[in-house]
């Protein structure tokens, strides 16, 4: 059975809502922004131009790695702007998002791992791998 619904609940409901929306804007926001200022700057071109090689691996573009590398190395809402940014396909995002569904945020994660008693190297050489080889092939099957 619900509980009564009163305005502290309402209350209580807005601000839990409107402080996660600060907490994710305060990471997409200024991504996006970077990324907007990398294109207009003709960096984005720079970067793009030069990892579009190895990315192509991955059936993705150039401007994906920014994707992933934000995510890869941030967080996921890192990434999430990144994307927004971008103009990618729908194909580019199912692969970023599976690649970073298995390795994302590793500048906080390794450490707390390792402070776990977890073998750093074997961790991130499992998470890495499995992200790059998921990547790989779906970027051979899918359309």
């Amino acid at each position: 059975m619900m509980g009564k619904v009163t305005w502290k609940t309402v209350r209580h409901g807005a601000e839990e809502g409107l402080s996660a929306t600060w907490e994710l804007a305060k990471i997409v926001i200024p991504t996006t922004m970077v990324v907007a200022i990398f294109r207009a700057s003709g960096l984005l071109d720079s970067i793009t131009g030069f990892v579009a090689p190895y990315m192509s691996w991955f059936g993705l573009s150039g401007e994906a790695a920014l994707v992933l590398f934000s995510g890869y190395l941030i967080n996921l809402y890192a990434a999430a702007g990144s994307i927004m940014a971008l103009t990618l396909s729908v194909k580019e995002i199912t692969i970023c998002s599976v690649m970073l569904l298995l390795c994302h945020s590793l500048l906080v994660e390794l450490p707390i791992s390792k402070k776990a008693g977890g073998p750093l190297t074997y961790t991130f050489l499992v998470r890495m791998g499995c992200s790059l080889a998921a990547g790989w092939l779906l970027g051979v099957i899918l359309p």
